[in-house]
């Protein structure tokens, strides 16, 4: 095609297209000549086909058709019948008569007229009519309001404040306030929300979309002024402030004001007068503030329906009798009537000043007991979830709210609501809280919540205590073992860590006061110390109390294994592994295991050292306590018990070695357990070699070599023994070709200690050995002189033990009595008799025939034989002072019978007197063949505990004179500051100040070090 600007309208096909093309200089009433190209514009046609030269001419009316000159008026007149048709739900109904009535109008007519006005050039000043039309139908809508406290003034409409604050009253003596609310509410969705927005509005937007979609408001500032109610741009003088709404774009206004947004702008202008009343303050509430006030406390009160948070919020419309709805959509009304800010600050007062009220009775009921903490806490939990799901359902989460809650925060004056507010405090909003979805869970927090999270509150020892518990109830008594129980959920101190831990957020940007979690931190370190010296001190209350502490001695350790396992629950379960508390878990352990917590500042942690290692002594030798698993607690329902470990050994070692690192005196640890560890390798009471060395491994792991190469030569030496007894076996057999003469009968197994491993026992030199057990020694004397070269060999008879066949009349077969060397001693001098006399022995007897020096050893060893548990009673006490010469011999019970039958029973005394005699039980009997018969080891003296501190002590003396020397060496010249606080570093244990004072002195005395002249505070060191 060669013309320019055709249209091309049809297209057939094997036919040239049709081309209406405009004449020059012609004008819309000018005639259209249609042409039918040639084929010559077609670059594929045949160039030798004829051209086509016929035309088509369109000639133009004689008579341009014209608009009646009332067409302008008809046409608005039509219109605004029709709105206040729907306005007032009539039906649309023509001027005009049709057969039967007036004829029906359609919306299409309505929209057709619409364009027409539009298409003729009336487009603004169509726009002002409408906007007037749309205002006369707020006014009119708004005075259909009727109700209690209702004034009206012309055509304005409000309410009486004091019916308004009546309503909102929360006081609960108050019936049917909460209805009359859902009334007002009700009333002013149905008149404002469904008649005018609903039906109104959206009828006019969709008659009217052509003129909308042509023409808008000229500025933002209009719109404004219409807000207001000012009436500059209402009327003739808003045909000057309508222009075409393409002369907008690209400008600097480019805002967009539709008819729906100037509908609710005249809707927004009659809601917001206050029209002049007699009432009791002078003015009135206008609607919408009234709106505001009412849909605000109507949401609050959904905080008195305690079932509100089992229901859901999002299909809440299909539920009979449910009244959310109906105050989301009020919400929603005042934010599209611009009432945003006016409702976020009237929720906030009012909710603020509804829980701070709240709080208060809470306050009063946990101090009077009448409500307990977790009861509180599950409160507060109830109320968070509940405001959680009430902001998601009523309020908008967008930009426009996120802004006016940062103004509000930005006020340099507190919120306090409307002028006639219930609330007179004012609310600080903070800037943090910058989300819908945090209003009401903030001020739950900050009013609610935040004024109990503090030591006089909540995490007061009486209410915090039984939590961290985990038991039921108050707490009023400073002694409490109910932690010591094996089910724990910890479900409220998990609630309580959470609600602290929502609260940090809220207190980071105040630098004057700790935070809740902060707070809860603190008094969790006072509880485990409160806890933890309980255990430590209940032995020294037994003993002032004058009972007998040895069991609790024996329960110290498992409860503090307990308390670190209920303490290591708390912070996986309910503080959820956090690393302050786990800090404080650390601290805790570290001050009870140390005497931290006791008045004084404690012994720096010996007697738990000692004890651990008494502990661990017990357990090594105690075969069925190793076969069982330890269990130290286990968790109820969700959580399960991680404490119980398939290797019941490994278990306990690990258990162990937390409480030993922990404990600051180590070296009393050493000393202890490596006496008991001597004792248990020597006597055979040692379960497993295997768990011995693994422990071993541990201590050696976490203290260093040094620590534990004394323990380590001990299973070295009994290593070293088992080769020994293995070549001497084959040397006494003969093999090495010497003809050694011994008893047969008899067997002997030696094991060779090294002096600096073993700890110092008694020697008695003055024993008596039998026949048989001397040729043995002088045996292995023999062999191992020839073996080992200079070695001297000093014999511990104290450590023997033997296997003794002793056989009973009573007994068909004999028995097989394992005792120590001492016992055996004593029951040979009763192998042929029962002494000179056939009366029985005495002490003093038995001490000549044995050459034990020790007496106090001879009675211990009397009582094991004579007094100890059934089935092992091999010999017979009787009392010097026995009433009767005649003992009935036939009776292994602790009792002389008196020969007189009217004559009671008398019990045998427990402790051994110097005439008291000693005879063989003739009529003992058993049903096992092998009897073990256990010495009655002398209870430790509070002497002898005495004197392993001591010595523990003074090996700390040389430690310290090390490191002090050792320090100097390499420093040459120090300030005294200095090499105290190095010395401290350097030093494993505990040690103060004076001590190392009176070390450096005592190194200064010896020549190790001097003052410098002048500066008595500096050391130099003397090579």
């Amino acid at each position: 095609m060669k013309k320019s600007g055709g249209i091309v309208i049809g297209m057939k096909k094997k036919k040239k297209p049709i081309v209406i093309a405009p004449s020059k200089n012609s004008r819309p009433s000018s005639p259209v000549t249609v042409v039918n190209e040639s084929s010559t514009n077609n670059t594929n046609a045949n160039s030798n086909a004829p051209k086509s030269k016929h035309k088509l001419v369109i000639k133009p009316f004689q008579n341009p058709p014209s608009i009646p000159p009332d067409f302008y008026e008809t046409s608005l007149s039509t219109l605004q019948r029709a709105a206040v048709a729907v306005l007032r739900r009539e039906p649309l109904l023509s001027t005009t008569t049709v057969e039967g009535g007036r004829r029906r109008l359609s919306r299409e007519e309505l929209y057709t007229s619409v364009q027409d006005l539009i298409v003729h050039g009336y487009g603004k000043e169509l726009y002002g009519e409408v906007v007037n039309i749309v205002d006369k139908a707020a006014g009119e809508v708004v005075m259909r309001l009727t109700g209690e406290g209702l004034v009206k003034s012309d055509d304005m409409v409000g309410y009486c404040p004091e019916i308004i604050v009546a309503i909102l009253g929360t006081d609960e003596k108050h019936q049917g306030l909460h209805e009359k609310r859902l009334e007002l509410l009700k009333q002013w969705h149905a008149v404002c929300r469904v008649s005018y927005a609903e039906e109104y509005l959206t009828f006019v937007r969709s008659i009217f979309l052509v003129l909308d979609r042509a023409f808008v408001f000229m500025s933002e500032c209009d719109l404004e002024m219409l807000n207001s109610g000012s009436n500059a741009v209402v009327g003739e003088n808003l045909k000057g402030k309508v222009m075409d709404r393409t002369s907008l774009f690209g400008g600097v206004n480019s805002r967009v004001w539709e008819l729906w947004e100037v509908g609710i702008a005249c809707l927004r202008r009659h809601l917001t007068f206050e029209p002049e009343a007699l009432t009791t303050s002078g003015r009135a509430f206008s609607v919408l503030s009234a709106m505001v006030l009412v849909t605000t406390h109507a949401l609050l009160a959904e905080y008195d329906d305690d079932q509100s948070i089992n229901r859901s919020h999002q299909a809440v419309a299909s539920i009979a009798g449910d009244t959310r709805p109906l105050i989301r959509n009020c919400v929603q009304s005042c934010i599209d009537l611009g009432s945003t800010s006016a409702l976020l600050e009237e929720l906030i007062v009012a909710a603020s000043s509804r829980f701070r009220n709240e709080s208060k009775k809470w306050g009063s009921a946990l101090n009077e007991s009448r409500k307990t903490a977790p009861q509180f806490l599950s409160h507060v939990e109830h109320r968070l979830k509940q405001s959680s799901s009430m902001t998601t359902y009523y309020l908008p989460s967008n930009a426009a709210a996120s802004t006016t809650l940062r103004q509000l925060a930005n006020r340099s004056n507190p919120l306090v609501g409307s002028s006639r507010s219930v609330d007179e405090h004012g609310v600080v909003w903070k800037s943090i809280n910058s989300s819908t979805r945090r209003i009401l869970p903030a001020i739950i927090e900050a009013e609610l919540l935040s004024p109990h999270l503090v030591p006089t509150g909540v995490l007061h020892p009486k209410h915090l205590y039984p939590i961290l518990d985990d038991c039921e109830g108050d707490n009023n008594n400073n002694n409490n073992t109910s932690w010591k129980t094996a089910e724990k959920t910890f479900e409220n101190a998990k609630r309580l860590y959470g609600l602290c831990w929502r609260m940090t957020a809220t207190f980071s940007t105040s630098s004057t006061s700790s935070t809740p979690l902060e707070n809860l931190r603190i008094e969790f370190g006072k509880y485990g110390r409160l806890r933890g010296s309980e255990i430590i001190t209940q032995g020294a209350q037994d003993n002032a109390s004058g009972n007998s502490s040895k069991e609790t001695e024996k329960s110290i350790i498992p409860d503090l294994l307990l308390f670190k396992a209920h303490l290591q629950m708390l912070l996986t379960v309910a503080f959820r592994n956090d690393e302050a508390f786990a800090a404080s878990v650390r601290s805790i352990l570290e001050d009870v295991c140390n005497g931290s917590t006791l008045p004084g500042g404690g012994d720096g942690g010996r007697r738990i050292a000692e004890l651990l290692a008494k502990h661990v002594d017990a357990r090594f030798k105690d075969a069925k306590a190793q076969a069982s698993p330890v269990v130290v607690s286990t968790l109820s329902a969700s959580v399960e018990a991680t404490s119980v470990s398939t290797d019941h050994n490994e278990s306990f070692q690990n258990q162990i070695m937390t409480i030993f690192r922990h404990v600051h005196s180590k070296d009393v640890f050493e000393a202890f357990y490596k006496r008991d560890l001597a004792k248990r390798l020597l006597t055979g009471r040692s379960v497993s070699s295997d768990v011995e060395r693994s422990f071993l491994s541990k201590l050696k792991a976490e203290c260093g070599a040094g620590y534990t190469s004394k323990m380590e030569g001990m299973f070295k030496d009994m290593d070293l023994s088992r080769d020994i007894m293995t070549s001497y076996a084959t040397y006494s057999t003969g093999a090495t070709g010497q003809n050694v003469a011994t008893d047969k009968a008899t067997d002997m197994d030696v094991q060779v200690l090294t002096t600096n491993y073993w700890p110092a026992y008694p020697k008695h030199p003055n024993i008596i050995l039998p026949p048989e057990l001397i040729a043995h020694q002088a045996n292995f004397e023999s062999y191992y002189k020839n073996k080992y070269q200079g070695r001297r060999i000093a014999w511990q008879y104290s450590l023997g033990n033997c296997i003794v066949k002793a056989f009973f009349p009573k007994q068909s077969a004999g028995k097989e009595l394992i005792v120590n060397l001492c016992q055996t001693l004593v029951l040979l001098c009763f192998q042929y008799d029962d002494g000179p006399d056939g009366r029985g022995l005495t002490v003093d007897d038995i001490i000549k025939k044995t050459g034990i020096d020790d007496r106090a050893e001879v009675e211990r060893v009397l009582q094991s034989l004579s007094l100890g548990r059934d089935g092992t009673r091999v010999l017979i006490k009787v009392d010097h002072d026995s009433p009767t010469e005649e003992k009935d011999m036939s009776s292994s019970t602790l009792v002389s019978e008196n020969s007189s039958p009217g004559k009671s029973k008398r019990k045998v005394r427990r402790n051994v007197g110097p005439h008291d005699r000693f005879l063989f039980n003739a009529s003992f009997t058993s049903n096992q063949r092998r009897i073990r018969i256990t010495n009655i080891t002398m209870k430790e003296t509070a002497q002898e505990r005495s004197e392993t501190h001591e010595a523990v002590s003074k090996d700390r003396l040389y430690l310290i004179d090390a490191a002090v020397v050792r320090i100097m060496k390499a420093r040459k010249t120090i300030d005294h500051r200095d090499l105290m606080g190095e010395v401290m570093t350097q030093l494993k244990f505990p040690s103060s100040s004076a001590d190392i004072k009176k070390r450096v002195e005592s190194l200064i005395e010896r020549e190790y070090m001097e003052r410098v002249e002048g500066n008595r505070s500096r050391y130099n060191y003397l090579a």
